[in-house]
């Protein structure tokens, strides 16, 4: 990779935020902005003291049986005032996680909900990210005994389910108080795709639905999966940074301009105009022309082509959503611009093609095999959205972003608790432009 390749940073105004950054300032090996976001999500737990309570109270743990009846142990109530003592259990829950006395443990209350962040030095020595589902979860059990002197047959064991569910047969954040934002291994779609467990509406929460906030932060959890699964490995590590700089961060104003200059058009005028910018910067070239008159071209550079090409399959998705209003035409809007755009040039779409076979099964999901197929609910670990790793969900997330109210599963609905998360966890509010002065600060 040429290491003295650069590229401008802009905003949802269409505005430098950092200008002629070196490419690799925006890996996540590189930027402290990244890192940062990375290790919160790794380090962090949500519980829900209003749920905890509840629970017990009723004696409903485990969640939902199989055919949908309610998991509950008649006689097994157990009535505290959680809440009431929240103060000096949340202190005795950070007294438990601390490691020194100047550590990063960090225990919030935030309405009903408690936010602990487990210390970075256990984040390190631990051999995966379970910690920040465990830990706390043990320690608010602890502590809850403590406070309330419980013993053995006054129901402590129905503390610990009420805490984590179905554990250890199987975490499900629905059936436990606690929840991560990072998915417990049992529920995910094999390895090294833990950053790509968050759910769409999750990242649209995190990022107070600002569009090109929720796109950069989902561009950088899918890239860092790539990194870490090795897909960026190689010659496809510059193919991963451009890819993530031109669609998620916005490089050199494309996906602003796309959308200001053809918000009232078409997806076949995105196309023109991506295919026009790229053989004007010599990205693609006419390889020959036929006796019919086709085109047909071949790409000069093959990794900033699908930069190109993805910063386009996000201006196109924009376009459809801020159009209708509405998230649940995005799969089809990426459907047909990659289709579409590979007859055009003859050239490969966007990821060699995973983004068009990921965005058909993504439509037939969100429109034909059943009605709980929404957009917002995806993640990019899911069978149906995991096929293209980086592309296809800031995608989403944007148009999610630009919904007005169509869904049945808003962000507001399934991923309530994120927006006030968000409040305590500055590393959320405006990634994009954190992400530019970490990379303005960059020396390489």
């Amino acid at each position: 990779m040429d290491k003295g390749e650069r590229v401008t940073i802009f905003n949802d105004r269409g505005e430098p935020l950092a200008e002629r950054v070196p490419l690799e300032s925006l890996s996540p090996y590189r930027n402290r902005a990244m890192r940062e976001i990375l290790h919160t999500l790794k380090r962090t737990a949500v519980i829900d003291i209003n749920k905890l309570e509840n629970s017990l109270k009723k004696g409903s743990v485990g969640n939902t049986m199989a055919i949908g009846a309610e998991c509950r142990i008649l006689g097994r109530e157990v009535d505290l005032p959680i809440m009431e003592h929240i103060n000096s259990i949340a202190d005795r829950v950070h007294e438990m996680l601390r490691v020194s006395d100047d550590d990063d443990t960090r225990v919030e209350i935030l309405d009903s909900l408690l936010i602990v962040q487990i210390p970075s030095i256990v984040v390190a020595t631990g051999t995966g990210y379970t910690q920040a589902h465990l830990l706390p979860a043990t320690a608010l059990a602890y502590a809850i005994i403590e406070e309330f002197d419980l013993g053995i047959f006054d129901g402590v064991d129905m503390i610990k389910a009420a805490l984590l569910g179905r554990y250890p047969q199987t975490i499900d954040p629905s059936g436990g108080a606690v929840s991560t934002l990072i998915s417990f291994p049992t529920k995910v779609e094999g390895a090294a795709v833990g950053y790509r467990t968050l759910s769409v509406n999750t990242i649209v929460a995190l990022t107070g639905r600002r569009t090109f906030d929720a796109v950069a932060l989902s561009s950088i959890l899918e890239h860092a999966a790539a990194f870490e699964s090795g897909a960026a490995m190689g010659p496809y590590r510059r193919f991963h940074l451009l890819g993530m700089a031109y669609q998620g961060f916005n490089a050199e104003n494309m996906v602003y301009e796309l959308v200001r200059d053809h918000g009232k058009g078409t997806v076949i005028d995105i196309i023109e105009d991506v295919v026009h910018r790229a053989l004007n910067d010599g990205v693609i070239k006419v390889e020959r022309r036929l006796p019919s008159g086709y085109e047909i071209y071949t790409p000069v550079d093959a990794s900033l082509w699908n930069a190109y090409a993805s910063a386009g399959l996000l201006a196109a998705t924009i376009q459809n959503a801020g159009a209708s209003r509405s998230a649940q035409g995005a799969p089809s809007a990426m459907q047909f611009y990659s289709d579409l755009l590979a007859m055009a040039t003859s050239l490969p779409g966007v990821d060699f093609g995973r983004a068009l076979g990921t965005a058909t099964l993504f439509e037939w999901l969100t429109h034909n095999s059943y009605g709980g197929g929404e957009v917002g609910i995806f993640s990019g670990e899911h069978v149906v959205t995991k096929g293209s790793k980086g592309f296809v969900i800031p995608c989403a997330a944007a148009a999610m972003c630009l919904d007005a109210g169509t869904q049945m599963y808003m962000p507001e609905v399934t991923s309530k608790n994120m927006f006030k998360l968000r409040e305590v966890l500055p590393v959320f509010k405006d990634p994009l432009s954190r992400i530019a002065e970490a990379a303005n600060e960059y020396g390489g």
